[in-house]
């Protein structure tokens, strides 16, 4: 996984885990944070596989920290989606 780089601005972020009781509990308690925004969930509605997030550049490299130490939740930039790689 490539190191997310802290920094001035914000960003979307992709927050995933195969365990979704996992990423179930982060989205809870996520909304203790101000500083992490929940733009939406993908997957079945009570146990979401994926989140999307705004959040400051050097937000998403300390969680991506904590993710590494713990194992259980990923994180990574929001790319834009395109058809066939053509942008």
């Amino acid at each position: 996984m490539r190191a997310i780089e802290g920094g001035p601005g914000s960003g979307r972020y992709i927050v995933s885990s195969v365990d979704t009781g996992k990423l179930s509990q982060f989205i809870q308690s996520s909304y203790q944070d101000p500083g992490l925004q929940l733009i939406d969930t993908l997957g079945p509605i009570g146990a979401p596989h994926t989140a999307v997030y705004d959040m400051a550049h050097a937000k998403a490299a300390e969680l991506q920290r904590r993710f590494t130490q713990s194992g259980d939740l990923k994180i990574e930039p929001d790319q834009p989606l395109s058809m066939f790689g053509i942008s």
